[in-house]
């Protein structure tokens, strides 16, 4: 089954999405997130000392799970940008934010 992982870019007011055939795993979601950068993130913002991230506070990029931060620290090494996540509690429903703005897909 395709799995997808999206964002939000309120700077841009644009929403994004990434398909791919992994399963729900923090690599996948850091892959994501590293694909938005390389895609649009360094252009759109080529002065940024700082990515902060909002996620869920379940599931592979939970607030406990460690390979999430070991892959987040990684791509922050990476880009030389330091990365900020705010958990949402759980059962709070992230998928709300952003959600009257972000296009149809």
């Amino acid at each position: 089954m395709p799995e997808e992982v999206g964002g939000y870019d309120i700077g841009r007011n644009q929403g994004w999405v990434n398909v791919g055939m992994d399963k729900d795993t923090a690599e996948f979601a850091v892959e994501s997130i590293r694909r938005w950068w390389r895609s649009a993130g360094a252009e759109s913002y080529p002065e940024a000392k700082q990515i902060v991230i909002t996620a869920d506070g379940g599931g592979s990029n939970g607030s406990r799970v460690r390979l999430w931060k070991q892959q987040l620290q990684e791509f922050s090494n990476e880009i030389g940008i330091d990365i900020t996540v705010s958990h949402f509690p759980p059962g709070t429903g992230d998928e709300q934010v952003g959600q009257d703005r972000a296009p149809a897909v």
